[in-house]
């Protein structure tokens, strides 16, 4: 028969041996009367300085404070165990995690002698467990909820104000002008805007709202409990104040803004997927109609963004067929009334989009990022008709094209111009691009950079619509402009009104100084050419002279105004007035 082992013999030594786990035993009172060498191991505690003691210096001081020493001796005799799943102290400061249970001890009599603890540090574990855990549920960078864990919450608090009663308020925020920060300052700079950014807006909400990163400048808050949807404006005014407030990175001011679109639940949408799409719907509109502040989802804009989306389907389709056509409109000479170009302008074959404004058909253009193709099939088409006028003998007759600031900001612009001059065989010098007030104002250096390259090479580079926002006198010296085109709101009630006169006369004044030429848009009386030639403006573009005509009918006027050229003033008189 094997050697028979004493059970108090084996006992001893698994109390000696288990060094990961701590075996400690108390008193009826909660002092200790064992301690093993796992213990002293998971610890720091020597034996010495146990026994006889009570376990409290191993719990955290707010522990103490909530007496959960005691109650766990008092769980574990009321309920035969108590487990132990917390932060405990080491003897050198150090908190660790540790998973225990304690159980009541009795004698062969059933009397309660004391208590048995066994427990062992989890904390790598627990650690990896909360590392998972912010990785699946918060963004890296800012700290915020992230996407998965936004998602998770959105349904929680959508169910939890169906049954309150409540509503819920979302935000959809976006930061405005943060791009520029990336591009000029570098990414490693917008990240620490976007901390800050995380930083104020937890500052401004409520400890019961939520504040998300969904990815890149996108942010949302959730609302939750509020008695009215007014509350959303309220938060949206703050969050707007604070996040415009000036930030220091790395030695520079940085000045930003942001946008934000608000729906409510339920009576904006009745489910969690539903209220995001309105309130990013709200915040399409908020940044349409002026960066910078908010707007609430409402129907109207449900079905105007259903409209656009069905606009942006049939622009795709234009852009891949190329159905576009070019109407060109003369600029005339105030020397002799001779055309000096030809501005080309964008029409579209497509009925739906033919019938939507022009300005809001190409924004979308450039929104979805199919401009450029259309402005290169628009530069190619330009520059062929304006050889063939050349070739047709109206060699001195220049071609005006626009181009958005997204042509102008692709590295490759200039090759791309070059190549398109050299297929159709026209000389840079008469071809014009043309930059609206809007455009110049939104210039970055890549841009800026490229334009010096087109200026360099003999192109004009024309200032289109001046004046119609009142903001770009800066640009006139900063960008390599040699014409200025003066908006037709300058044309109301000229000459005789004082004041529109004394603006004209003004801008013209001004842009002679700067070697500038002016041509005047919208003229459409013949007083207004007498009195734009008479104060020095260089040529004139309007009804007065021809509307935007297609390729053969431009072709025939040219044909018509080289013949009116050598005519009579009566002659040249009748047939202006027979073309128009």
């Amino acid at each position: 028969m094997p050697d028979q082992i004493d059970p108090r013999s084996l006992l001893n030594s698994i109390f000696r041996s288990a060094v990961d786990f701590a075996i400690i035993t108390f008193d009826r009172r909660g002092n200790v009367t064992t301690w093993n060498t796992g213990a002293e191991h998971i610890t720091g505690f020597k034996t010495d300085e146990m026994i006889g003691n009570p376990a409290d210096r191993i719990f955290t001081p707010e522990d103490r404070a909530a007496h959960v020493p005691q109650r766990e001796f008092l769980v574990a005799l009321t309920t035969g165990r108590a487990g132990d799943y917390r932060w405990h102290l080491h003897k050198r400061g150090k908190r660790f995690w540790a998973d225990g249970v304690m159980s009541p001890i009795f004698n062969e009599a059933n009397q309660h002698i004391g208590y048995v603890k066994i427990m062992r540090d989890i904390t790598e574990k627990k650690i990896a467990e909360t590392d998972m855990y912010k990785l699946i549920n918060f963004d890296a960078l800012t700290g915020l909820v992230n996407r998965f864990a936004f998602d998770l919450r959105l349904k929680d608090l959508t169910a939890m104000a169906r049954r309150n009663g409540q509503l819920l308020i979302m935000q959809s925020i976006d930061l405005d002008r943060f791009k520029e920060i990336n591009d000029t300052l570098g990414h490693e700079a917008g990240d620490i805007l976007l901390k800050h950014v995380a930083q104020r807006m937890r500052q401004t909400v409520r400890d019961t709202d939520v504040v998300a990163r969904l990815g890149g400048d996108e942010f949302i808050v959730l609302q939750p409990n509020m008695a009215s949807a007014e509350a959303g404006g309220e938060l949206a005014s703050k969050l707007i104040e604070i996040i415009s407030r000036p930030y220091h990175i790395d030695g520079h001011e940085v000045l930003i803004g942001c946008s934000i679109g608000i729906a409510v639940f339920p009576d904006d949408a009745d489910e969690p997927t539903k209220l995001l799409k309105r309130a990013d719907l709200a915040l399409y509109r908020a940044k349409q109609e002026s960066r910078g502040g908010y707007h609430y989802f409402t129907m109207g804009l449900d079905a105007a963004v259903h409209k656009r989306n069905q606009h942006l389907v049939q622009l795709r389709e234009a852009e891949g067929r190329k159905d576009f056509r070019l109407e060109y409109q003369p600029q005339i000479s105030c020397n002799n009334e001779r055309p000096l170009a030809m501005e080309a302008l964008l029409r579209f074959n497509d009925p739906t989009l033919a019938s939507q404004p022009l300005e809001e058909v190409i924004a979308l253009a450039v929104e979805s990022g199919v401009m450029p193709e259309i402005s290169f099939w628009v530069l190619r088409e330009a520059c062929s008709q304006a050889r063939r006028w050349q070739d047709m003998g109206f060699d001195t007759l220049k071609v005006g094209v626009n181009l958005c600031t997204r042509e102008l900001m692709n590295p490759k612009i200039p090759q791309i111009v070059d190549n398109i001059l050299e297929e159709t065989g026209l000389d840079a010098s008469d071809l014009e691009v043309e930059l609206t007030e809007k455009q110049a104002l939104e210039m970055d250096e890549a841009a800026l950079s490229n334009l010096d390259e087109l200026r360099q090479r003999g192109i004009s580079i024309a200032l289109d619509d001046f004046g119609k926002g009142y903001s770009a006198l800066s640009c006139l010296w900063k960008l390599p402009f040699t014409k200025l085109k003066l908006d037709k709101l300058f044309m109301h009630n000229l000459p005789q009104e004082e004041s529109n006169r004394t603006m004209v006369e003004s801008l013209v004044r001004l842009a002679g100084a700067l070697n500038l030429e002016v041509v005047a848009e919208g003229v459409e009386t013949p007083e207004q050419a007498e009195f734009l030639c008479g104060i020095g403006c260089n040529a004139m573009q309007g009804f007065l002279y021809s509307t935007p005509r297609p390729e053969q009918e431009a072709t025939k006027w040219l044909q018509n105004s080289n013949q009116n050229s050598r005519q009579n003033p009566a002659e040249k008189q009748q047939n202006k007035r027979l073309s128009h």
